[in-house]
């Protein structure tokens, strides 16, 4: 029994348990033979370590699973380059019909810009003809005489008219946009001699007849002068 008790003092004497597994080692290791934690930590270090070890482990997974990936990723992409690569030089049907439409002459095609050209110019005069014309009658019934209410009536037709004619004048020469900008400015003369006649015809008290000539007849003119710009655009 005492040989017993010795040898079991003796073990503990000359061997060092670890405080990670629980084996227990020769007293000259510093680490464990099983898990390989170093025998002097206390047991808390000990778990922190395993658990910093087991943390580290599961980050290095996921990691190594991505690169993996992003090779295989890599590995298919430059597969596919090679493989086009080597059918580019022979092509397909398809394809090459796409190349010849795309090379084939376009003479015939060559016509349809002048033909559109032709087609605009002769829509743009037939507006331009249109909208002096227009502005012609308009102004031969400011000099003939005209009530408001009649004069108001005709200037809304007119304004319509222009409206809808002027998108079908497409051109855009400088003298195209010179022909607008008059036509512009004889309708905004009309509009300013409409609005004149009614501010008189409001405050008949204060203005007289003579008020309401003087300054619509100058309008008149000044649209009138207008007119015989835009006139000389379109001859």
């Amino acid at each position: 029994m005492f040989q017993k008790v010795a040898t079991i003092s003796y073990t503990s004497d000359t061997s060092r348990k670890c405080s990670h597994c629980g084996l227990r080692n020769f007293a000259d290791r510093n680490h464990c033979t099983r898990c390989k934690a170093e025998l002097s930590l206390p047991l808390n270090r000990a778990k922190k370590d395993k658990l910093i070890e087991k943390e580290l482990g599961e980050f290095e997974r996921p990691a190594f699973r991505v690169a993996w990936v992003f090779v295989a990723l890599v590995v298919a992409f430059l597969g596919m380059v090679f493989f086009y690569m080597r059918q580019g030089p022979q092509g397909t049907p398809e394809l090459a019909r796409e190349v010849a439409v795309a090379q084939a002459p376009v003479t015939p095609d060559a016509e349809q810009p002048e033909q559109n050209a032709a087609e605009q110019n002769s829509q743009s005069e037939t507006a331009t003809t249109q909208i002096v014309t227009n502005l012609k009658r308009f102004q031969d019934a400011t000099e003939s005489g005209l009530q408001f209410s009649e004069y108001e009536r005709k200037l809304s037709s007119l304004r319509t008219d222009v409206n809808n004619t002027l998108p079908s004048f497409v051109r855009h020469n400088p003298s195209d946009e010179t022909f607008r900008q008059e036509v512009a400015a004889a309708l905004q003369d009309y509009t300013a001699a409409e609005n004149w006649w009614k501010t008189t015809i409001t405050n008949s008290s204060v203005f007289s007849e003579a008020d309401r000539d003087e300054r619509t007849q100058r309008n008149w003119a000044s649209a009138r002068a207008h007119l015989t710009n835009a006139e000389k655009m379109v001859r």
